[in-house]
C-alpha cells in the first residue's frame, strides 16, 4: 500500500496539490500549479523588496533622531544601511515589486475570489522577515552585551542594554501578530476546505454512496476525516510550508555570521544535521503508518459508541449489553494494540531528538573556544557563534524535530486524498456500465427499466414499463427480499444500477416516506416542516396537520421551539404520522412509500391513505396489508427471476 512508504513521490504530491492549491488557486486553470508557484515566489520576493526599502527607511529615521547610535553605539549598522544603498539594488528591488504586482494583475481573473489567502500569505511573509530581522540584530546585541560585560566597559553596556529592550518592546507586537495571523490562516483554510469537502460530500447523494457496503468500502469513516483530517492537514502544512520558508530565511542570514566566525563549524553543523535527517527519515517510515491505522482504529471504537446510543432502545430490548461490550471493547484493544506499536517508536524517536538536540553543544565548544583561547575572537563571539549555529540547527531539523506532525501530515493527506479522489469520481462518473436514466417529467413513467443489485449478478426487475397519471396510484408487492424497496430507490435515483429510463417529477416535488421516518437534530418545528424552512410555516398551518394526523397532543406536550432527541420522545407510529404530515404541510406531487405505515394500526393507516387520495397525490407504496389494496388502482407483483405481473385494481 502506498501509506507505508514515507516518500514524496508523484503520487503523494498529486494528493497534496489537489486538495491544497483550489484555496488559492483553481486547478483548472492552465497551467495552474506553475502560476502559483510563480505568484509564491513573487510574493516572496516582492515582500524582500519592500523589507529592503524597509531598512533604509529606519535607517534614516534613527540617524535622524538618533544619530549617535549609528556613529558611536552601533557604527556597523550604519555601514550595512549605507552599503544597501546602491542604486542597482534600488532599481532591482523597484522592478521586483513592479512585476509582482503585475503578475497578480495578470492572474486577477482566477484569483479575484481568492484574496483572503493571498493577502494573508503576504502579510505572514511580511511578518516573518521581521521576525528574522530581529533576531539577527539579537545576536549582535548579546555579543556586544557579552564582551562589554567581558571587557567592563560599563557605557557600552547599559547603552546596549537599553537598545536590547527597545528591540524587545518592538519585537513583542510583531511576534504576537505574526502568531496571530497564522492561527487566523489556518483557520480560514480549513473554514473553507471543510464547507468544499461537506458540499461535494452532499452533492450526487456522494455520502449515500460512500455508506453502501457494496462499493467504496475503503472510504471508512468520512466524518472523521471531515472533522479530523482536514484540520490536521491545515494546520501541518500551513506550519510545515511556513517553518521551511522562515528556516530557509534563517539559514541565509545566519550561516554568513557562522562562516565568518569558523568555517568548520559550519562544515560540521552541516554534516551532522544530514546524519540527524537520515534518521529521523527512516524512523518516519515506520511511523507513517502506524499513525494512519490509528487514525481509522479510533475512529471505529467511536463510531462503536455512536452506535450503541443511535440503537440504545432496540439494544434494551435484547438485552444485548453484554455483545455490545464485547464488539466496543474489541474495537478498543485494536487501537490499543496499534497504540503500543506507536509508543515504542514514539520512545526511539524521543531518545534520539533529546540526544541529537543536546549534542549538539559539543561541537560549538570544541571549535570555538580555541579560537577564544587563542585570542582570535572576543567573548561575545563565543555567544553570537552559540546563537547563530542554534539558529541554523533548528533551521536545519525541521524533518528531525517535527517527525510526528509530519506523520500526521502524511497520514492526512493519503487518507483525505482518497476520499478527495473518490468525492470527484463521483461527481464525474462516467462508467460505461448501463445505468439507468433520468428524466424530469409531471408523471411517473418507465420505459424498459431493468434493476440490478450493485455487483451486476442478479436482475431484481426486467423490461419493466408503465405509466402513473396524475392521481393514479401503485402498491407494489412480492416476497421478502425480492426487491421492493430497491425498486423504490431506483424511482427515487438512489438506485441506477441496471438499465433503461425513468420519467419522474423533480426531487423538489417528491417525498420519500421508509418505515423508520428521518428524524433531524431540531425542533419539533422543524420535524414537521422539513425538508422546508420551519419559517415558511405557521403554527396554524402545523396544528392543522397535526390534527389530521391524530397527533395535535404533540403541541400541548412539547414547545415547538424546543430542540429534543424525536426518535426517542415519539414512538415510531407517531414518527410515521409526523412523516404524514410533512406531506400535508409541503404539498408534493409524488409521494413513495416504503412501508411508511408499518407501525400503525389499521384505522390510522386508513385514515392516512384517504388524506393522500383527497389531496389527489400520485404515489407508490409498497405495503404487506391487504386491507390498503383499495386505496391503490394498480399493483405490481415483483417475481423471481426479474419478471413481474402488473394487474389494474
Amino acid at each position: 500500500m502506498a501509506n507505508e512508504n514515507f516518500r514524496f513521490n508523484k503520487e503523494l504530491l498529486d494528493r497534496f496539490i489537489s486538495i491544497a492549491q483550489p484555496y488559492f488557486f483553481p486547478l483548472n486553470a492552465p497551467n495552474s500549479s506553475l502560476r502559483l508557484i510563480v505568484l509564491l515566489v513573487s510574493s516572496i520576493l516582492f515582500v524582500m523588496s519592500i523589507c529592503y526599502f524597509g531598512i533604509i527607511s529606519i535607517g534614516a529615521i534613527i540617524q535622524s533622531f538618533y544619530p549617535v547610535f549609528m556613529t558611536d553605539v552601533a557604527p556597523n549598522f550604519k555601514l550595512y544601511v549605507e552599503n544597501l544603498k546602491s542604486t542597482n539594488l534600488s532599481i532591482i528591488s523597484l522592478s521586483v515589486i513592479c512585476i509582482s504586482i503585475l503578475l497578480f494583475k495578470y492572474n486577477y481573473c482566477y484569483i479575484k475570489d481568492k484574496m483572503k489567502p493571498w493577502l494573508l500569505i503576504i502579510g505572514i511573509l511580511t511578518l516573518l522577515f521581521c521576525v528574522t530581522g530581529l533576531n539577527v540584530s539579537l545576536s549582535y546585541i548579546f555579543r556586544f552585551l557579552d564582551t562589554s560585560l567581558n571587557v567592563r566597559n560599563e557605557n557600552a553596556f547599559w547603552d546596549f542594554l537599553w537598545v536590547y529592550g527597545l528591540i524587545v518592546l518592538i519585537a513583542l507586537p510583531i511576534i504576537s501578530l505574526y502568531r496571530f495571523t497564522r492561527l487566523k490562516f489556518g483557520r480560514y483554510w480549513r473554514e473553507w476546505l471543510t464547507n468544499n469537502f461537506i458540499e461535494r460530500y452532499f452533492k450526487n447523494r456522494a455520502y449515500y454512496l460512500l455508506d453502501s457496503n457494496a462499493q467504496n468500502s475503503d472510504i471508512d469513516n468520512p466524518d472523521q476525516r471531515i472533522s479530523e483530517d482536514i484540520k490536521n492537514f491545515t494546520m501541518v502544512t500551513l506550519n510545515f510550508l511556513i517553518d521551511i520558508l522562515q528556516a530557509i530565511l534563517t539559514v541565509t542570514a545566519f550561516s554568513a555570521i557562522l562562516w565568518s566566525i569558523s568555517k568548520t563549524l559550519t562544515i560540521g553543523l552541516l554534516v551532522y544535521v544530514g546524519l540527524g535527517t537520515w534518521v529521523a527519515i527512516y524512523t518516519g517510515k515506520k511511523m507513517i503508518k502506524i499513525y494512519y491505522d490509528q487514525l481509522r482504529l479510533e475512529a471505529d471504537f467511536r463510531y462503536g459508541l455512536i452506535h450503541v446510543r443511535d440503537n440504545s432502545e432496540s439494544i434494551a430490548f435484547y438485552s444485548g449489553e453484554k455483545k455490545e461490550i464485547k464488539n466496543i471493547l474489541r474495537r478498543l484493544y485494536s487501537a490499543l494494540k496499534n497504540y503500543d506499536l506507536w509508543i515504542i517508536w514514539q520512545s526511539i524517536v524521543d531518545l534520539f531528538q533529546f540526544s541529537y538536540s543536546n549534542l549538539m553543544r559539543f561541537p560549538v565548544y570544541l571549535l570555538v573556544a580555541p579560537l577564544y583561547f587563542s585570542g582570535q575572537i572576543d567573548f561575545g563571539t563565543i555567544t553570537q557563534a552559540w546563537i547563530a549555529f542554534f539558529q541554523v540547527f533548528g533551521a536545519l531539523s525541521i524533518v528531525t524535530n517535527q517527525i510526528e506532525s509530519i506523520s500526521a501530515f502524511s497520514a492526512s493527506i493519503f487518507r483525505l486524498g482518497n476520499f478527495d479522489k473518490t468525492l470527484t469520481s463521483i461527481a464525474n462518473s462516467s462508467s460505461n456500465e448501463p445505468c439507468i436514466r433520468y428524466a424530469e417529467s409531471g408523471t411517473l413513467e418507465f420505459e424498459k427499466v431493468t434493476v440490478k443489485t450493485p455487483d451486476g449478478l442478479r436482475v431484481l426487475v426486467q423490461n419493466l414499463s408503465f405509466s402513473l397519471k396524475k392521481g393514479d396510484r401503485m402498491m407494489i408487492v412480492g416476497e421478502s427480499g425480492i426487491g421492493k424497496s430497491s425498486l423504490l430507490r431506483s424511482v427515487a435515483g438512489l438506485w441506477d444500477f441496471g438499465s433503461g429510463l425513468i420519467k419522474k417529477p423533480s426531487l423538489s416535488k417528491t417525498m420519500f416516506l421508509p418505515q423508520q421516518p428521518y428524524m433531524l437534530l431540531g425542533t419539533l418545528k422543524e420535524q414537521i416542516s422539513y425538508p422546508n424552512s420551519k419559517d415558511e410555516f405557521d403554527l396554524e398551518d402545523i396544528d392543522k396537520v397535526l390534527r389530521r394526523v391524530g397527533l395535535e397532543q404533540l403541541v400541548k406536550d412539547h414547545n415547538v421551539n424546543e430542540v429534543k432527541d424525536w426518535t426517542r420522545v415519539l414512538s415510531v407510529g407517531e414518527q410515521q404520522r409526523l412523516a404524514f404530515a410533512r406531506v400535508l404541510l409541503n404539498e408534493p406531487e409524488f409521494v413513495i412509500l416504503d412501508e411508511g405505515t408499518s407501525a400503525l394500526d389499521m384505522e390510522n393507516e386508513k385514515n392516512l391513505y384517504k388524506i393522500l387520495n383527497e389531496l389527489d397525490i400520485s404515489y407508490i407504496s409498497v405495503g404487506h396489508r391487504k386491507e390498503i389494496k383499495q386505496f391503490h388502482n394498480s399493483i405490481l407483483t415483483i417475481l423471481p427471476k426479474g419478471s413481474y405481473k402488473l394487474d389494474k385494481n
